[in-house]
């Protein structure tokens, strides 16, 4: 059972930071993700940048705040120890399948190197996947738990609410 004194205690510290003030997370982390998505992206015209998606590895968003940089990165951090579980699982869920994803991208990429036309065709493919997979991450992390179920969409209210 999470302790809703806490809860309420990190809800009003978070306030005026991009952590959301319901869920305790930030769409900073997917900054992470979006590079590999920039990258897919471009790969088809510059099969070079291939190498920089082999190189690039997962973070915990515990690693991300670490090294980014971000004023509010200890709270964070430290917030991350207190999101509710309803927001939690479906979150941890989707960085899972993009990490996922990624890995699967490059097993498949690698080979295609040398067909600049397969090779960005199919790398378009994982770049739109990923970015579904962010949107759907952002939704979470403002509160959207339906959105966790990507066949369910936000209702109205719940897209007036993210503006």
């Amino acid at each position: 059972m999470q302790d809703t004194t806490m809860l309420d205690q990190y809800r009003l510290l978070v306030r005026n930071t991009t952590i959301d003030d319901r869920t305790l997370l930030s769409t900073d982390y997917f900054n992470h993700f979006n590079e590999v998505i920039m990258l897919l992206s471009m790969v088809g015209d510059m099969p070079d940048m291939l190498d920089e998606i082999v190189a690039w590895a997962p973070r915990t968003y515990k690693q991300h705040f670490e090294t980014s940089g971000l004023a509010f990165a200890p709270l964070a951090i430290e917030a991350y120890d207190h999101v509710p579980p309803e927001y939690r699982e479906p979150f941890d869920e989707a960085v899972n399948e993009m990490n996922s994803l990624i890995v699967e991208a490059v097993a498949t990429l690698s080979p295609m190197r040398d067909d600049p036309d397969m090779l960005g065709f199919t790398a378009a493919d994982y770049w739109q996947r990923l970015q579904a997979l962010v949107d759907r991450g952002s939704a979470i992390v403002h509160g959207s738990i339906a959105d966790s179920n990507p066949d369910v969409t936000m209702d109205q209210s719940e897209i007036d609410d993210l503006f």
